[in-house]
């Protein structure tokens, strides 16, 4: 886990100071080393801090800081070929490197044993003069989460993993593009109101002479979607030999692992597999006092006799970290910020414990089913129509919550990894026939093949069959922040007399509940409340981090609803 900055412009420019900007705005990402290609510059050190960035005037300047995770002290990027024709800027992990790296030439006494490094030597070896094409031939081969900048004299590649594990940004200019790990260095380089983009998963970008072309290295209609399994006992030996082998290369090498853990089914089988490798590992769990998620993962975490850390909430401290919990998630919205808050305080706590890798249980609602309104989806619009939902969920993570949670775990310099979005097991998962997730007629809970694989393994029914219940919920974090908002003076009657509008302000609606899931159920459970919102927005206002429009128009609220308290 690293973070990456890049900056291609269309003619020579010094291009030292904007980089400099770019790389202390995203310092958090990397505190185990740092470097960066300037031109034929290259220069790396033990930290940021280290390096005096200077190179001459260049179309072409790219940065790089490290999280160590694999490889060994010489593993800091950029790496370059020997020539230093090519360089390559790398973010995340290649889970197969140890079987690529066999059908290369492994007696080069420069070999880092980096998994970063194998992929820039791969792209070498077929590398004839086109480096885009070198890249293509080369992504297929990844098993992975990444996000891969590539350079040569002539091009600059940018690539980002097929699930959008890991993020990339980018900012295009008439006279520049931009790109990085986070929106905060391209605000750095273009200013507040810079119109940020994703590069979107299994896509890879093109810089050259000055412009821009993006195209597909992979798609998504790679995924069969017809359903080939549809027997109860070929599904659990399938899924049993998918998240097995997800799980195992996850935890591979390493001595000790964290897992964010609610009690929950999903979490609780990523902790017993783990547990069955022999993996020591740390259960973490967050709340306000009186959250069922922490008693759940309290009373689990007894049964099967795990190590357990929980950090209880109050309210005050809820409202402490609200900002900075947005600052580091790059999002104010309601849904994004109540559900990142346990997630940051159990981050945190892995971090104090010294964990540098955690995993997570995010992605199998999606897969198998497990949101409520999947279910009365199935009775209104039949199986069809969920399927395609789930699928399209599926591919949607990347900016649901990975991105959030990316964010989270480094700025606490922790890999968070997810082992229910391996392809494998998402191949399997759409496999299955949805008759196996979902029951007809009211069924409450959904995921039922999920479930049954874990009674199927030895969890207790009662763990396994419990409902769910909504992380912010779960935690309850939701009332917290409802509390604070009325505490403030934010409301319903004040934001319904000036006619507040939540969606003058959030720039994207993420989240199934919030993109459609309302339409299954209760909408007021799932939309944000305007004087909710006008709490949060008020307080990404003072942090700056609303673009203009949204800034004058909270503004202007401000105003009204401070005459109408007066």
């Amino acid at each position: 886990m690293c973070g990456i900055v890049g900056i291609v412009s269309s003619d020579e420019c010094e291009q030292s100071e904007p980089l400099r900007r770019m790389l202390e705005a995203i310092e958090h990402r990397g505190p185990d080393g740092a470097g960066y290609v300037i031109g034929d510059t290259c220069r790396r050190g033990d930290s940021l801090r280290s390096l005096d960035i200077k190179g001459p005037k260049s179309r072409v300047a790219l940065g790089h800081v490290r999280l160590r995770i694999t490889g060994g002290p010489t593993g800091v990027q950029p790496f370059q070929t020997r020539d230093g024709r090519i360089s390559l800027l790398h973010n995340g992990e290649i889970y197969n490197h140890r079987e690529l790296i066999r059908s290369l030439d492994s007696s080069r006494p420069d070999d880092s044993g980096s998994d970063s490094e194998v992929v820039l030597r791969m792209i070498e070896n077929v590398y004839g003069g086109n480096l885009a094409e070198a890249v293509e031939r080369v992504l297929p081969r990844l098993d992975g989460v990444y996000a891969l900048v590539i350079s040569d004299t002539n091009q600059t590649i940018v690539a980002r993993d097929r699930m959008g594990v890991r993020p990339l940004y980018y900012c295009a200019g008439p006279d520049r593009v931009g790109f990085a790990s986070e929106k905060k260095p391209l605000f750095a380089l273009e200013g507040n109101g810079a119109a940020i983009r994703r590069l979107a998963p299994g896509e890879m970008m093109i810089l050259q002479d000055g412009s821009h072309e993006i195209r597909q290295f992979w798609k998504p209609d790679d995924i069969a979607l017809t359903p080939v399994i549809h027997d109860r006992d070929t599904a659990i030996a399938s899924y049993d030999r998918a998240i097995r082998e997800a799980v195992r290369k996850r935890v591979d090498q390493h001595d000790h692992v964290g897992i964010i853990f609610s009690g929950g089914i999903d979490s609780v089988l990523i902790a017993y597999l783990v547990h069955q490798l022999g993996m020591p590992f740390t259960c973490y769990a967050a709340g306000r006092e009186d959250a069922s998620d922490i008693k759940k993962a309290q009373a689990c975490a007894a049964e099967f006799g795990w190590d357990l850390m929980v950090r209880t909430l109050t309210t005050g401290e809820i409202a402490e970290l609200i900002p900075e919990v947005m600052h580091v998630i790059e999002d104010h919205s309601l849904l994004q910020v109540e559900v990142a808050i346990p997630i940051f305080a159990s981050v945190r706590m892995a971090q104090i414990n010294g964990e540098r890798v955690i995993l997570t249980g995010q992605g199998a609602d999606e897969l198998f089913g497990g949101y409520s309104w999947y279910a009365a989806m199935v009775e209104r619009e039949g199986y069809e129509v969920f399927v395609r939902h789930s699928f399209e969920d599926t591919l949607l993570l990347y900016r649901e919550c990975l991105e959030r949670e990316d964010k989270i775990s480094m700025a606490h310099s922790v890999e968070l990894r997810v082992p229910f979005l391996d392809p494998e097991v998402i191949a399997v998962a759409f496999r299955m026939s949805p008759e196996l997730k979902i029951r007809r007629g009211g069924d409450r809970m959904g995921k039922l093949i999920h479930r049954e694989y874990c009674r199927h393994i030895g969890i207790p029914r009662e763990i396994a069959f419990r409902i769910k219940e909504a992380a912010q919920h779960g935690a309850n974090i939701h009332d917290a922040i409802d509390e604070l908002a009325l505490t403030e003076g934010f409301t319903p009657e004040r934001l319904d007399a000036i006619g507040y509008d939540p969606d003058m302000t959030v720039g994207e609606l993420l989240g199934s509940c919030s993109r459609y899931g309302y339409r299954y159920g209760q909408e007021g459970m799932w939309r944000a409340t305007p004087h909710v919102q006008c709490y949060l927005d008020a307080i990404a206002d003072q942090l700056g981090m609303l673009p203009p429009p949204a800034h004058e128009y909270v503004s202007r609220a401000a105003k009204a609803r401070q005459t109408m308290q007066s």
